[in-house]
């Protein structure tokens, strides 16, 4: 399992490369997209080891890139979002294979993605607005600074009990938030632009003194 997560970071290397040579407008979006794509020809292409250890962490390594490819999604050219959405289309049958295989392996039903990042989404953004698919077209310019208050307010409620993978995931989420800011923010009512720069600089703040201080926890823990 150490070999494939070894060739499947040099792909995804190599795809880094390769985007950061592109100066046109839409390199970060490109570069996401190329991203999710490396990353899942390189799963696809090595031998598979039907554990669930091996499952849980290739369902979060896809998770993680997903989420930010589909944030940028609509700014891609037609070819990179129809390479982008046959990813998905790849991923999904790999993610049915193992599935049927892990569960003909252990006679039981398998739980392949972890419930925190699910449990996560719907407190930072509300019951069911975002879900595998990581859409975020429900952030509109009306609305996101509400989203933005209930994100960080939600943050901040409940700082002291997350876990390192938690903050993972909500620096994910919150970088995908902020690529949505972007695509609306023209059509943002007057004001709204200035009270969002105060509670990203609030967020900034609890994730510098809570995050690195749960990482320190996990690691002394780990040592013992």
């Amino acid at each position: 399992m150490r070999t494939t997560h070894v060739m499947i970071s040099a792909a995804i290397v190599l795809a880094g490369f390769t985007a950061c040579n592109n100066d046109t407008a839409n390199d970060g979006a490109k570069k996401d997209a190329v991203n999710l794509t490396a990353y899942v020809d390189s799963v696809d292409s090595q031998p598979p080891v039907y554990t669930l250890d091996n499952w849980v962490a290739i369902d979060n390594g896809y998770q993680e890139r997903a989420i930010k490819a589909e944030a940028a999604i609509e700014s891609l050219e037609a070819d990179d979002k129809a390479k982008a959405e046959a990813s998905k289309a790849k991923y999904a049958a790999l993610k049915a294979k193992y599935e049927a295989k892990l569960k003909e392996n252990e006679g039981t039903v398998v739980v392949t993605s972890p419930d925190f990042r699910q449990v996560l989404r719907n407190k930072l953004f509300g019951e069911g607005k975002i879900g595998t698919d990581m859409k975020f077209g429900f952030v509109t310019a009306d609305n996101i600074l509400g989203i933005y208050k209930n994100f960080v307010n939600t943050v901040a409620d409940n700082k002291n009990s997350y876990s390192r993978e938690d903050w993972d995931e909500i620096k994910v989420l919150y970088e995908a938030l902020d690529t949505r800011k972007n695509t609306v923010e023209k059509d943002m009512p007057s004001g709204d632009n200035l009270k969002i720069a105060g509670l990203k600089i609030r967020f900034a703040s609890i994730k510098a003194t809570h995050r690195g201080g749960t990482k320190g926890e996990e690691n002394a823990k780990a040592k013992e």
